[in-house]
């Protein structure tokens, strides 16, 4: 499409600064240590737990002066105590830390919008839900029904079309080479996206270490802005419909009406025979209701004046299902 263009999507982040996470002391209860500062609780000396570590409010928030990030912390597998990346040795029992895993990383988590009011969700759908019954029981339920052939019928119509000039409408790249009288004005042709500044968003990533990192994320945003082209009105020459001969009869025998024979050449006011179409109707009689169906040409035939045949109708209004013959 005219005006399409392409605009920047990466998502962009900013480091907005490195704060320590906090923990509270299973032992003593104390609360609100520090993640890199206290790798012991200040009042009892009881060893940091890493899976008990959580952001703090802002008003809580410490920063990391001179930190210098080397790694997830890893868990001793001898005593389960949380040891610094850079370490080789477990500080409280002194096992090796090769190969040991880092410890799991606490994800920030957003409070759910609380429920207000009535559960409309729920009345919402037990109302769509019986809709759908109702419309199943009253639109589409079908019953087998049994009826006679009373009859065939058909309509036959041609299209006469003229050579004669015509107004039509267009692009300027659509404007056709024959086209005469041009006048065209500048119209909305599509839309284009253009950039729009960007939409950020705060989010708090635990480092694994004691610290986490405030992080701006920002995806670039976009506006549809017009896109203007040349729309032309113009003359030109071209076959049109302009009649319909038309024949309409019962039973087997359908006719067409005279067309009009070719045009030895293509001039101002010659005629020819356009598109050819036909209906082809049956009746049907169940001895109380007279019902039609509109079908193929291969269906009407297929059928016999007085056969007996069994097709399907709707449960509600009794109206034939003509898909069924």
């Amino acid at each position: 499409m005219i005006g399409a263009m392409s605009t920047p999507t990466t998502p962009r982040e900013e480091s907005l600064g490195s704060y320590e996470m906090l923990w509270d002391c299973p032992h003593c209860d104390t609360k609100k240590n520090l993640g890199v500062t206290h790798r012991h609780c200040p009042n009892c000396g009881a060893p940091q737990d890493a899976s008990k570590r959580y952001f703090p409010s802002d008003a809580d928030k410490v920063a990391v002066a001179n930190h210098q990030f080397t790694g997830a912390d890893r868990v001793c597998s001898s005593c389960s105590t949380a040891q610094s990346a850079k370490a080789k040795n477990c500080g409280k029992c002194g096992a090796p830390l090769d190969g040991m895993k880092a410890v799991p990383l606490i994800l920030q988590h957003k409070a759910a919008p609380a429920a207000k009011g009535r559960p409309w969700g729920w009345y919402i759908l037990a109302f769509v839900l019986l809709m759908s019954v109702a419309i199943w029981w009253r639109c589409i339920r079908k019953k087998n029904i049994e009826l006679d052939v009373k009859g065939h019928r058909w309509a036959t119509v041609i299209t006469v079309e003229e050579y004669r000039e015509v107004g039509q409408s267009g692009w300027r790249n659509e404007v056709p080479s024959d086209a005469r009288a041009i006048t065209c004005s500048q119209q909305k042709r599509s839309t284009k996206s253009v950039p729009d500044g960007e939409s950020c968003t705060m989010v708090k990533r635990d480092k694994g270490d004691g610290t986490f990192e405030e992080v701006n994320q920002c995806t670039p945003k976009t506006r549809e802005e017009p896109v203007y082209d040349d729309h032309c009105d113009f003359r030109v020459d071209r076959w049109t419909a302009v009649d319909e001969l038309k024949q309409a009869g019962t039973g087997l025998d359908v006719k067409w009406a005279a067309a009009p024979p070719q045009p030895a050449q293509t001039v101002i006011g010659a005629r020819r025979a356009g598109a050819r179409d036909a209906t082809y109707t049956l009746d049907f009689s169940d001895g109380k209701k007279t019902r039609t169906c509109n079908v193929s040409e291969g269906t009407w035939r297929k059928y016999k004046d007085g056969q007996h045949v069994k097709a399907k109708a709707r449960a509600s209004s009794g109206e034939l299902v003509c898909s069924s013959l």
